[in-house]
């Protein structure tokens, strides 16, 4: 993919689904086929959290990049990560660990950019 091409500068998406619930546990797993670059990872609160501890560490495989705090945030509340402009290499996994809180759960979204040398299936 080129810089000229119109898909260079389009962002995706990708909705993994409700997470959280239980303390410490890890949730919203995403990978992807081919080299991409995560932008940020963003929380939707359904279920609001009972502690300041609401929230959930971003992972790379086993390693932690980033976190979202929701606190007390009530149902409909959002927050986001910092800006991370990780790599993704094709089949990375990424996922969400909540943090102490057991009860909030929020809706997990990817934000991500797939990069311009990156391999496509013919």
């Amino acid at each position: 993919m080129s810089y000229t091409d119109p898909d260079y500068l389009v962002r995706r998406e990708h909705c993994a689904g409700e997470a959280g619930g239980a303390a410490t546990t890890e949730y919203a797993r995403f990978a992807t086929f081919q080299k991409s670059r995560l932008k940020k990872v963003h929380a939707v609160v359904t279920t609001a959290g009972t502690s300041t501890d609401h929230g959930f560490a971003i992972y790379s495989g086993t390693s932690s990049i980033g976190a979202i705090t929701l606190g007390s945030g009530t149902t409909g509340a959002s927050a986001s990560s910092v800006t991370l402009n990780i790599t993704m290499n094709p089949l990375t996994r990424f996922s969400v660990k909540s943090l102490a809180d057991a009860t909030g759960k929020a809706i997990i979204v990817y934000e991500y950019e797939v990069t311009p040398d990156a391999v496509q299936t013919a």
